[in-house]
């Protein structure tokens, strides 16, 4: 693979994820030639390692998404893809969402050509600079290996996954028992593989991952408490779907006020909902209490067993016996502050934020800084509640899509 020292790159996205991919593909689309000006930078080998990761540690059967929100260009594409392979039953009623291994096959084919054009590469960035005045490529990318290059615009398509979220009350607990109470990004049901025994998890949180891990690890045969502050809600999308159409879109930039759209986001995201195919299960499985409404006030050790550590759990419900583990499915919460190759930049530069959110202009530009766009979760104060998900990312291209354009050598358009 070519390296990126030493070179000018018109256009960099920085994340390999959904949606740097989407981006990089709709470009190809628009611009065939654009392919050699055009760089994916990631930590990780391939492109959208951590969202297969992530699916691979719930073990997440379905999209929430439905047939027509994936990474192509092409609304259809999936479809096209499952008919050519025989493969049409993997679509789950009633929105035709794919199974996750369809969805996966179909991504893996659909990057091969970023991987065989040479646009994806493996470089950690660890620092991010932006001179005004240096002439045609005024960022300068550097990686943990001290390896740096120039880029005329960078495009930020950075999800969440580095703002794992911990209620702090229960900080002390992880601390207290390191392995036995995690987050639910450091579990992973291969760990359950060569398990002697029946163990008794305990899962906190009220959203589609929390339900998920609690499905999964029920059906291997393990007991599940899931535990959830409010009462459970059942909902299709983990956010309306009116969120798509121009009518919402245009009420949400017409909001003058920052806090109030960020306001407007956690209220049509709320705190997290399950879909109704897995709330079924959820309630009709012998291996699975649900304690909703329900707050935990003290976990304590209470020996060993044969399976290891044992704990036991005060809550508002009850006390739980017997508790293996405690895995929290409490989400995350994106704050810029959180990425460290910004943090000379955001320093210099003095960009705003709402609750970690940066305030970027219609265009998703973070100003003053201009050729700097985002993609994703960072976008969400423009784009709205749908920005993190698969069809934000065809959302926040259409902003960045002619200023990205221009950043093309004439002769690539």
């Amino acid at each position: 693979m070519k390296t990126l020292a030493h070179r000018n790159i018109p256009i960099t996205i920085i994340g390999g994820g959904i949606h740097g991919c989407s981006i990089a593909l709709r470009l190809l689309r628009d611009m065939p030639a654009a392919a050699k000006h055009i760089a994916i930078v990631d930590r990780h080998p391939k492109p959208l390692t951590e969202w297969r990761n992530k699916t691979e540690r719930q073990g997440m059967t379905f999209l929430r998404s439905p047939i027509v929100h994936h990474v192509s260009p092409d609304p259809l594409g999936i479809v096209e893809f499952a008919e050519h392979h025989n493969r049409s039953n993997e679509f789950a009623p009633p929105y035709s969402q794919p199974s996750t291994e369809l969805f996966w096959d179909y991504c893996k084919d659909a990057v091969t050509e970023l991987m065989d054009q040479n646009i994806y590469y493996q470089f950690e960035v660890s620092k991010l600079h932006w001179n005004k005045g240096s002439g045609k490529y005024p960022f300068r990318l550097v990686s943990k290996d001290n390896i740096g290059f120039r880029s005329s615009a960078v495009v930020l398509a950075v999800g969440s996954d580095d703002c794992v979220y911990i209620p702090s009350e229960f900080i002390e607990w992880t601390r207290r028992f390191p392995g036995k109470i995690i987050h639910s990004s450091q579990f992973s049901l291969d760990s359950l593989k060569n398990t002697d025994g029946r163990k008794k998890f305990v899962i906190v949180g009220g959203g589609l991952t929390a339900g998920t891990l609690a499905k999964s690890i029920s059906e291997l045969g393990h007991q599940v408490v899931l535990i959830a502050r409010k009462r459970l809600k059942t909902e299709q999308f983990d956010f309306p779907p009116t969120w798509l159409g121009p009518k919402a879109l245009t009420n949400f930039a017409n909001e003058s006020d920052f806090l109030r759209r960020y306001h407007i986001i956690k209220e049509n995201r709320g705190e997290g909902s399950i879909t109704p195919d897995v709330m079924e299960i959820l309630t009709d499985s012998t291996n699975i209490e649900i304690y909703p409404e329900t707050i935990i006030r003290k976990i304590l050790s209470v020996g060993e067993n044969k399976l290891g550590q044992c704990l036991r759990m005060e809550t508002t419900h009850g006390m739980i016996n017997h508790v293996s583990d405690v895995i929290f499915a409490t989400g995350y919460r994106f704050n810029l502050r959180h990425y460290g190759f910004l943090k000379d930049l955001m320093k210099q530069y003095s960009i705003p934020l709402i609750c970690g959110l940066p305030i970027l202009d219609t265009d998703l530009q973070f100003c003053p800084i201009t050729n700097l766009f985002g993609s994703g979760t960072v976008v969400q104060l423009q784009v709205g509640p749908a920005s993190s998900n698969i069809a934000g990312a065809n959302l926040a291209y259409a902003r960045i899509r002619e200023k990205l354009l221009a950043r093309l050598p004439k002769n690539s358009i």
